[in-house]
């Protein structure tokens, strides 16, 4: 009869293990891609919201997928590229991956961004994320200025994440 025992507790044990392994799996943080980082990896800076929007020369951080907290790195990243700033005559002027932009944008008094247009100067050379930059751009419909930096919603679950230069 202890024999029988000692074989159910095995049993009971082994079944345990088998239930408590993918718990423990999905404990572990989900590895992203290339290029891809977490929005709570990049640090918050209570400056950044008394910063103007008008006036601020904003660098582009990244894409973001707000429903999984992700941002995508611009490609190709460097000191220059993907600057936007806004004037205060309603013109936005900056820079895409190689060319410099320029566009118009509308700020209403209750507080809605619209981006009427923005546009490179030339379509020679657009490199890697430089024509999705401008193509969201001209789909802006909101802002919000965060410990984050500067926030342009372009869809429902998506916006560009933007840092003072």
């Amino acid at each position: 009869m202890k024999k029988v025992v000692v074989s159910k507790s095995r049993w009971m044990v082994l079944v345990g293990m088998v239930f408590l392994i993918p718990v423990l799996g999905g404990c572990q943080d989900e590895e992203l891609p290339e290029g891809e980082i977490r929005l709570s990896q990049i640090p918050d800076n209570p400056d950044y919201t008394s910063l103007p929007l008008i006036g601020t020369t904003w660098k582009l951080i990244g894409f973001v997928d707000e429903g999984r907290n992700r941002v995508k790195l611009p490609e190709p990243d460097g000191e220059s590229t993907y600057l936007l700033k806004f004037n205060g005559n309603g013109e936005i002027s900056g820079r895409t991956s190689t060319n410099s932009a320029y566009g118009r944008y509308l700020l209403g008094s209750d507080g809605l961004l619209e981006i009427l247009t923005f546009t490179n100067t030339t379509e020679l050379n657009e490199l890697f994320d430089g024509g999705y930059y401008i193509a969201s751009l001209n789909d802006v419909f909101s802002f919000a200025l965060s410990p984050k930096g500067l926030t342009l919603y372009y869809d429902s679950e998506k916006s560009m994440l933007f840092q003072p230069q």
